[in-house]
């Protein structure tokens, strides 16, 4: 009797599985697929198994060895260092799989941190493996003055060299990364450029590069796909120019996001280069100077915009925020009309600008937005009066879809004995029940026992609470104590808890707080809970919960609160 085998399932299917899989963080079913069959490996598993090991799970994103004993600190440098030694050898084609060509993102930040790490005197062992035999053509040093060590690792020219092989082997790349140690893209993107056929994203630690007009034509000619753009900082001469030459380039409506995170000469050519893309443009983030502010009111097309964010940089209390609204009402009365039209936002940071609210305010009234994320984020000289705002913290309930809200506001003459400004903050946020993040700075400053356990009664789905208060007790803990799903919750006020209140919260706590960490960090000194008891709590907390206890005074104890030498 014949037998037959049933066909396998179709590759696309395996894709999709690979891709579930690389989701859940599932490395160990990945790699035996990878193991198994060749056919499981092409279709998508090798592809999945290094987006999680090189993507967001990368030791240099995760921050999974920094606390790590030397021993394990180890190993886990000897197992990043081998997914990028076989990358590389997989483009000189030395490797069973053709790894290179499954990549879709060259992080060379990742790259260079791990660079930084060989380089360490410790991690020299890993390091001579890392170059052996193969990769020992990219073994590059450059001569030191050190008294200890006469060399180290020319990381720019390593960089160089493996991004050159990599991107000729690798012919579905999607983003490229620069490192923060160099601006090696500058140099190198001429040449890289034609191979990036399917460029989407480009990320880029200094923005100068694109003051060479070649490379604008280039990326332009080679790169139609590009539509995210990503920089930290520029350096050129003109960067407002350059940015927005390139940027104007771009076919139109093809730039879905940009960003840049410090300075980088953004004006008013760069803002009519970014409406230029105003119907495809759905991520902006800008952090900007003072003066580059008034550019916003240039954004007038930009109105399908899902994510933004807006930075004032250089701000101290030396320096404070300009408020728009008093000083220049011209451009914010523009800036507000183009905010009212940005009927798709789900998520807005609004940091170091002292006329956030204000701006806010026309986001939050319109009926067809609805917010996921809400920022206001402020240092000394750019957060806003609490007490002139209760049009904006009122405007907060309407929009019951937030998840995630974080207010930084200054609480000066929101006292405890006027509650009125208090109240309307209480209102509106106990309208907001789907909030899972709730962190007041300074704003909740002048909160009671009372407030807080309002705020816990209404809000049943936190997983993060940030607040502050003043004279905080054990009365909070039965209704925190109810929060089902909370993962962290930091007291910033002054407390006076016991260690038996404490302990009738952690005792409350079920299998949807595993891992929380509890950290109380202004407890009043005269009301402190002796160290050793401490740590029976941070014991109790681990027990129940494997979560963290985190606990200091207010002020030193042993320090009194006046000096004798202040008085008369």
């Amino acid at each position: 009797m014949a037998s037959s085998l049933a066909p396998p399932l179709p590759a696309d299917l395996f894709h999709l599985l690979s891709t579930e899989l690389a989701h859940r963080l599932d490395f160990a079913t990945l790699f035996n697929c990878v193991a198994s069959s060749k056919y499981l490996g092409n279709a998508g598993s090798v592809s999945a198994l290094y987006r999680i090991s090189l993507g967001d799970q990368s030791p240099s994103r995760s921050n999974v060895m920094d606390n790590l004993s030397p021993a394990e600190s180890d190993i886990a440098l000897m197992r990043w260092s081998i997914l990028w030694r076989t990358v590389i050898l997989s483009a000189l084609g030395k490797t069973m799989y053709p790894y290179c060509r499954h990549l879709r993102s060259l992080d060379l930040r990742d790259f260079s941190a791990l660079l930084d790490r060989l380089d360490e005197t410790r991690s020299r062992k890993v390091a001579k493996q890392f170059f052996d035999s193969h990769l020992s053509s990219f073994h590059h040093v450059l001569q030191t003055t050190g008294k200890y060590r006469t060399t180290r690792l020319n990381s720019d020219r390593i960089l160089a060299e493996v991004g050159d092989i990599i991107t000729q082997q690798a012919p579905l790349l999607e983003g490229i990364a620069e490192p923060s140690t160099s601006d090696v893209l500058s140099s190198t993107l001429p040449a890289w450029a034609p191979r990036l056929t399917h460029l989407h994203e480009l990320e880029l630690w200094d923005g100068k590069a694109l003051e060479d007009e070649h490379l604008r034509k280039l990326l332009h000619t080679h790169c139609p796909k590009l539509n995210r753009l990503r920089m930290y900082r520029s350096l050129a001469s003109v960067p407002d120019r350059s940015i927005a030459a390139f940027i104007s380039g771009m076919p139109q409506d093809a730039l879905r996001s940009f960003e840049n995170m410090d300075t980088s000469g953004i004006g008013p050519q760069t803002c009519l280069a970014i409406n230029g893309h105003g119907r495809s443009l759905t991520s902006l983030k800008l952090a900007l100077e003072e003066d580059e502010i008034l550019g916003l009111g240039l954004l007038q097309g930009c109105t399908q915009l899902e994510t933004l964010h807006i930075s004032t940089l250089h701000i101290t209390a030396l320096r404070p925020s300009i408020d728009l609204k008093a000083t220049r009402n011209d451009v914010y009365l523009e800036i507000v009309d183009w905010l009212r039209r940005c009927a798709q936002l789900t998520e807005v940071f609004f940091n170091d600008v002292v006329s956030a609210p204000d701006l806010l305010l026309p986001i939050l009234l319109n009926g067809d937005v609805k917010l996921h994320t809400l920022g206001i984020k402020a240092k000394e000289g750019s957060m806003y009066l609490a007490k002139d705002q209760h049009d904006f913290h009122s405007a907060l309930s309407t929009q019951s879809s937030l998840k995630h809200l974080d207010i930084c506001a200054d609480p000066d003459i929101m006292t405890r004995d006027d509650n009125h400004d208090i109240e309307i903050v209480l209102n509106s946020l106990c309208h907001l029940t789907e909030l899972q993040t709730l962190q007041l700075f300074r704003l909740s400053h002048y909160f009671t026992d009372e407030h807080i356990k309002l705020l816990a009664q209404h809000l049943p789905r936190l997983d993060t609470l940030y607040i502050g208060g003043y004279g905080i007790t054990d009365d909070v803990w039965s209704s925190v104590g109810t929060l089902k799903h909370l993962k962290s919750i930091t007291f910033a006020g002054n407390t006076a808890f016991t260690s038996d209140g404490i302990l009738s919260f952690i005792e409350k706590l079920g299998e949807g707080n595993i891992g929380l960490v509890l950290s109380v960090e202004m407890a009043d000194p005269d009301t402190m809970i002796p160290e050793e008891v401490q740590e029976s709590l941070r014991d109790a907390l681990v027990t129940s919960v494997n979560g963290r206890f985190e606990y200091q005074p207010s002020r030193d104890p042993n320090v009194p609160e006046f000096d004798e030498s202040d008085s008369d």
